[in-house]
């Protein structure tokens, strides 16, 4: 059973569309960003912080509360915790290691 709960904004949902629709990111990565989602809502973001596969990290500027995960060598997952809840929220999914809002 899941003890946490991975949403996706709108936007992040439409970028994904967008990347794989326009072949910037692959089935495969895909497979990765569902692993990834998996593992979150198994095990929780101390396990994916802690993971040298998911080469997370916290951001900064106007990123500040947000983390990164990566899904390929330039894919990044941009989310955040709230309020130490159950809740992952998925803010933005990008193919380019591109962190402006």
């Amino acid at each position: 059973m899941a003890l946490w709960k991975v949403l996706m904004e709108n936007k992040a949902e439409e970028e994904l569309t967008k990347l794989l629709k326009d072949k910037i990111i692959t089935k495969s990565d895909i497979k990765v960003l569902l692993r990834w989602v998996s593992e979150m809502e198994e095990f929780g973001p101390k396990y994916i912080e802690s993971s040298s596969e998911w080469h997370d990290h916290v951001l900064d500027r106007e990123w500040i509360g947000y983390r990164s995960s990566a899904f390929s060598s330039t894919g990044r997952v941009i989310y955040k915790i709230i309020d130490d809840q159950i809740v992952v929220h998925v803010a933005r999914v990008t193919a380019d290691h591109n962190y402006k809002k």
